[in-house]
Order: C-alpha cells, then sequence, then structure tokens
C-alpha cells in the first residue's frame, strides 16, 4: 500500500495479474483471446510480506531461439512493465518453459524476408559511405 498526498492507493493482485498477462502477451505478440487466456492459466503473483510482488509463469519458447536470451528479455519486459506501472518492486518473475513450437512457415518466411530487407538496406548504405 502507497501513500500518496491524503490518502492510500490499494493496487490489487489481480490488476498486477492482468499487467502481468498484458505484457506476456505482448511479448509473445499474441492477440487471440484463447492464446490470452492459456497466458492467464498459466502465470500466477504473489505478495511478499515486505510488499514486493513475485510472477511465476509458465511458457512455451519458439524452437530455434536461444531459450536463455528469450526468457531473460520476456523476465526483463514484465518486471519493468510491473514496476513502471505499480511502483511495487518485483522481487523475482520465475519462467517454467515446458515446451518449445515450431513457428508456422509464413511467419518464419516473414521474419527471413524482414531480415533479408535489413540486410540489403544496411549493404545500400555501406555502399553509399565508400
Amino acid at each position: 500500500m502507497a501513500e500518496k498526498g491524503f490518502g492510500n492507493i490499494e493496487i490489487s493482485d489481480s490488476v498486477i495479474k492482468e499487467i502481468a498477462v498484458r505484457s506476456v502477451s505482448e511479448f509473445l505478440e499474441i492477440s487471440e483471446e484463447k492464446s490470452i487466456k492459456k497466458v492467464k492459466k498459466s502465470l500466477s503473483v504473489q505478495r511478499e510480506p515486505e510488499g514486493s510482488v513475485v510472477v511465476n509463469l509458465k511458457i512455451d519458447v519458439p524452437y530455434g531461439e536461444p531459450i536463455p536470451d528469450y526468457v531473460s528479455k520476456l523476465m526483463e519486459k514484465l518486471k519493468n512493465d510491473i514496476e513502471r506501472m505499480t511502483e511495487l518492486t518485483v522481487e523475482a518473475v520465475n519462467v517454467t518453459v515446458e515446451d518449445i513450437f515450431e513457428v508456422p512457415k509464413e511467419e518464419e518466411q516473414e521474419v527471413q524476408e524482414e531480415t533479408s530487407e535489413e540486410t540489403e538496406e544496411s549493404e545500400k548504405e555501406d555502399n553509399k559511405n565508400e
């Protein structure tokens, strides 16, 4: 509970959980209701006695992603979003990777096309600078 000005501000656990769900959904780039419900079920928020927050999350990771890097970025985003919006301290973000999944071919192709376009643009810039 935070004291601001002339009263107290209490942020419920459900609000913290909703912030976490939206943060994870944004990171995973999901917008389908079914997928968001899955995130909601796999996420829990605990309040510690000293007022900090612990988030526990179970996720699937895309095949081919370096798992430690991928999960570290997710943990950092989740921590930063909760702390920025609530001014509460996130003591820990615990992530369990339960499975890996194949990225659909069309998405994989889009990523490859974006990467090749970026490479072409940087090569053009390099040629201009020579």
